[in-house]
């Protein structure tokens, strides 16, 4: 009861600081901007978290799910085929089938986790060409611009703060959702089974393959979710914002850096990675060079992240 106790006030907490955080910086619009999309990321790692974190399922496409959620909102919306709340709702809908397909196809083909890596990132490969390819449609390289539309009563914020505001909530709905599925139902006990040993898990009686499917599924709607608005907040839509070394690669370390399989693992490494990122910016193409070594590092010396470290040696509740 005391670990559930404490639990659920880290939850209230952290509804509590993304509430206040942006309204200490009102005056410096950059600032909101990079907070803003400091909770994109965090929810671009929460996708990669239960895709491998979780599930073991190696997706080396988190920016292309990502860039087909923005993609698919932004034609619809420049080309007017649609309005915003439908444009978001079927490229969701496209992002999360996609990733249930591949999940699919991976269990089906028993690709294990490196091939299912190298699989997903031809995924990546193909969504950029395809990208670049079509560019009377989706602008090439360059990208193309959209014009921000309404939030209702978010209106009233400056525009980098609505989208603050939208992130947050679903970031901390999906934290919320995350949380009571963990704790509170059999689905927490499939992911430790799986995390351990899929044979196992399968032998107990977890359908492994249903788990996996739905995860992928869930993640990478939300992924679609996240990347339609994500596309909104900057408004400009180009393949350089949804590529590996853009998306995939900072949601890894994210997640390695927080701690794989944990809820507030993504929360804790996009902070840091955000502040890192910030102080090197001077350094220009070189941050990605930096980001691989510190990615390699961290496989090396530090595979079990922050939280793991935290519960281990001081809070054994922490999640």
């Amino acid at each position: 009861m005391n670990e559930t106790r404490a639990r659920f006030t880290t939850l209230l907490a952290l509804i509590a600081i993304y509430s206040v955080l942006p309204l200490f910086f009102l005056d410096t619009p950059y600032i909101v901007f990079i907070l803003a999309q400091m909770i994109f990321f965090t929810i671009f790692a929460y996708g990669f978290n239960f895709l491998f974190g979780f599930t073991r399922q190696l997706f080396l496409c988190v920016g292309s799910f990502a860039g087909i959620g923005a993609y698919i909102t932004g034609i619809s919306l420049r080309d007017g085929l649609m309005g915003p709340v439908e444009a978001v709702v079927v490229s969701t809908a496209a992002t999360a089938l996609v990733g249930w397909a591949v999940s699919v196809l991976s269990i089906r083909r028993k690709l294990v986790v490196i091939f299912t890596g190298i699989f997903t990132l031809a995924i990546t490969l193909v969504f950029n060409n395809t990208v670049v390819g079509l560019a009377n449609i989706t602008g090439g390289e360059t990208g193309f611009r959209i014009r921000g539309f309404s939030l209702g009563p978010l209106d009233i914020l400056p525009y980098n703060l609505r989208f603050y505001y939208l992130a947050a909530a679903v970031l901390l709905a999906a934290t919320a959702l995350s949380y009571y599925l963990i704790f509170h139902t059999k689905t927490g006990y499939a992911y430790r089974c799986i995390m351990d040993d899929e044979v196992s898990a399968e032998l107990v009686g977890v359908d492994v393959s249903r788990v996996k499917s739905m995860t992928a599924l869930l993640a990478s709607a939300l992924l679609g979710f996240s990347g339609a608005q994500y596309g909104l907040f900057s408004q400009l839509i180009a393949p350089s914002y949804f590529a590996f070394a853009t998306v995939d690669l900072p949601a890894q370390i994210i997640v390695i850096l927080g701690g794989r399989a944990s809820l507030l693992g993504p929360y804790i490494g996009s902070a840091i990675i955000t502040v890192i990122n910030e102080a090197l910016k001077f350094l220009g193409p070189l941050t990605q060079l930096l980001y691989g070594l510190i990615l390699i590092l961290l496989l090396a010396f530090f595979r079990n992240g922050i939280v793991d470290f935290v519960k281990r040696r001081f809070l054994p509740w922490f999640f």
